[in-house]
């Protein structure tokens, strides 16, 4: 295997100047940096790049944390996670911690060994104030989700103004009656899009029966959703449309309509969020509010490699533009 002397006596330099050279330093002078580089290509030279993460004191790994691998929401981010990464020469180690707070401090615990740079979050809860701990010594950045208050970068869209869009759409096309489908758990998105949704009803003067809002499981399941959706189109009234605060969850509310002889979007309007590939595959194509999940994953990427893993990381809390895509599963009420 060829060694950096190898290659600082071939360009007739010190090793301190190859090293420069592959750091990119300015200090070293164009033309010696241009034979360095000869030299390099002419050996086949490969720097040892754990070797040089030690001497860094970093390993140049990014722990990625998604609570469900089974979601296409989360694949997306990830995806974007990954590409930005490779492009900043870290490697990224995904875990699914399927939604429990012992999954993520179990894995976060590689900080603390050195063996990982920095953690993205994809499922912080709102009663995560123990990321303290990390928070203040490590870069820790939340995607998606975030706990208020945390001194800690985010990054996510506004959630509450993407809900009452949507509400407010399903007013302007005449519904009166909107029921909705949540999710039971405790990320702050589930919370801001209910309120979206409930302060437009008000605003607009609408009522909200109880039996018009229903919950999911944690994970917005299929199954789940068509459960609750079982609940809500057995209500009277029944609503005409239901806004559901993910794509799968809407799914579930079709499947559910159709089992029960309903068409959408006829008989029933339905919207979901987040704009996953499902979304346009089988018809009726769904309205949604479309994420830009690709980008909030690279933009977490530059968070956490902003502060260059030092241990100050600034609070910073940034939100990324939503899209209304009004597609096939909403039409006005007919007839109610």
């Amino acid at each position: 295997m060829v060694t950096i002397e190898q290659v600082a006596r071939r360009a007739g330099v010190s090793v301190a100047t190859v090293s420069r050279t592959l750091n990119n330093s300015p200090a070293v002078k164009p033309a010696t940096a241009q034979r360095v580089r000869e030299a390099i290509e002419a050996l086949h030279y490969v720097p040892n790049q754990s070797a040089r993460n030690l001497r860094r004191n970093e390993s140049r790994v990014i722990l990625a944390l998604a609570p469900n691998f089974s979601n296409p929401y989360y694949s997306h981010i990830l995806t974007g996670i990954g590409d930005r990464a490779w492009e900043l020469e870290y490697s990224v180690l995904i875990c699914n911690t399927l939604g429990h707070a012992g999954g993520e401090r179990h894995f976060l615990q590689m900080l603390d060994s050195r063996r990982a740079d920095g953690a993205i979050l994809l499922g912080c809860r709102q009663d995560y104030n123990w990321l303290d701990r990390y928070a203040g010594r490590f870069p820790i950045i939340q995607c998606c989700e975030y706990v208020p208050g945390l001194a800690c970068p985010s990054v996510s869209i506004d959630n509450y103004g993407a809900a009452r869009e949507m509400t407010v759409y399903l007013q302007e096309l005449g519904h009166r009656r909107i029921a909705m489908l949540g999710a039971d758990n405790q990320y702050i998105s589930t919370r801001l899009r209910r309120e979206g949704y409930l302060d437009a009803m008000a605003q607009a003067g609408l009522p909200v029966e109880e039996s018009w809002y229903a919950q999911a499981d944690a994970v917005y399941s299929f199954a789940s959703g068509q459960e609750a959706a079982r609940t809500l189109l057995a209500a009277v009234p029944r609503p005409t449309a239901v806004f559901c605060i993910s794509d799968i969850l809407a799914l579930s509310v079709i499947s559910a309509a159709q089992e029960l002889g309903l068409d959408v979007p006829r008989d029933l309007t339905v919207t979901g969020f987040d704009d996953v590939d499902y979304t346009t595959m089988v018809h009726p194509y769904l309205t949604t509010i479309a994420q830009p999940c690709h980008e909030l994953g690279r933009q977490s990427v530059d968070l956490l490699d902003g502060p260059q893993n030092e241990t100050a990381v600034p609070s910073e809390r940034a939100l990324l533009p939503h899209r209304l895509m009004k597609r096939e599963s909403a039409a006005p009420p007919q007839g109610t």
